[in-house]
């Protein structure tokens, strides 16, 4: 009779004898397998998706990072909400850009529109800048004021040396024009390299030239914007898409369609450049036209969100 008391003592064991922890781990499973089973399937549609992006210094990009948020803003009601992520380590070259997205490591990429990008790549055909970015000033070292003062045409400019990153798109137009330069495969050195005199300018967009500038001061002292020569050739830049990526081009497609339609996308250039058509002083610049070989085709440039 002992014998069968002790049997039943190890059953009843078995079962009902776990330590204290595993019964409340396993009632914690239980609970969160019925929460799983019961969440609406919207749940997950919902959830934030990363876009990974490899230019996101916010100095030089932070209008187009806004304007590509603005627009998976505008469309998430249809496509699930979704925001923009900075693949990690600084900007690479414009060229290691495209090759992560080709590779698919990035999602979007925004650069100037050549033959051969846009062959390789799904592109929108809208100018993120509305043509402002054909338009460049200079940043010089501050001992060239006078120098740049009597430049009055493009022969002025051939006796001088500029600096330009060398994998940029726009690269070719000093080769076009007769114009010296020094090229810098990474163009965080540029600044660097002004200051030390390697070159006498470094010609930059509106949006780009004075806060540059305003961002590097302490590190380089002498350079400033020159007041008195802008050059000016097209220089459209397009988001572009891994063509594996379809459904992501036909959504900023039809994002940009919305934020035109509403007045957000005037609202966003205005906030970021509305000021610099008056600070850049154009109407009293020497404006030096210059070639740049664009590819055959594209849309012409609206500038009426800026040019009277």
């Amino acid at each position: 009779m002992v014998d069968a008391t002790h049997k039943m003592a190890r059953v009843r064991c078995t079962h009902d004898c776990r330590p204290e922890w595993a019964k409340v781990a396993g009632r914690i499973v239980w609970v969160l397998s019925l929460l799983c089973l019961s969440l609406p399937a919207a749940v997950s549609a919902e959830s934030s998706k990363h876009l990974a992006v490899c230019q996101h210094d916010e100095v030089r990009y932070a209008y187009r990072l806004e304007l590509a948020n603005l627009i998976l803003e505008k469309t998430a009601s249809t496509y699930g909400r979704s925001e923009i992520f900075p693949a990690q380590g600084g900007d690479p070259t414009q060229q290691r850009c495209l090759a992560l997205l080709g590779s698919g490591h990035v999602d979007l990429v925004f650069v100037p529109p050549t033959e051969d990008r846009l062959r390789d790549f799904d592109y929108v055909p809208i100018d993120l800048h509305n043509g402002m970015l054909g338009y460049r000033v200079f940043i010089i070292h501050q001992d060239d004021r006078d120098l740049f003062a009597r430049v009055q045409s493009l022969a002025d400019l051939q006796n001088m040396v500029g600096g330009f990153g060398s994998q940029w798109g726009d690269f070719k137009v000093f080769a076009l024009n007769g114009l010296p330069v020094v090229g810098a495969a990474n163009s965080e050195n540029l600044l660097a390299m002004l200051q030390q005199k390697r070159f006498n300018y470094f010609h930059r967009g509106l949006h780009e030239a004075w806060a540059e500038v305003e961002a590097y001061q302490e590190r380089y002292p002498d350079l400033i914007v020159e007041e008195h020569v802008a050059l000016v050739y097209p220089l459209p830049v397009y988001f572009m898409f891994n063509k594996a990526n379809p459904k992501l081009k036909q959504r900023f497609e039809e994002g940009f369609r919305i934020i035109k339609a509403d007045g957000s996308f005037k609202s966003l250039f205005n906030r970021h450049f509305g000021h610099l058509v008056e600070k850049a002083n154009l109407h009293r610049r020497v404006l030096i036209p210059i070639s740049y070989p664009n590819p055959e085709g594209l849309p012409p440039v609206d500038t009426s969100l800026w040019l009277p």
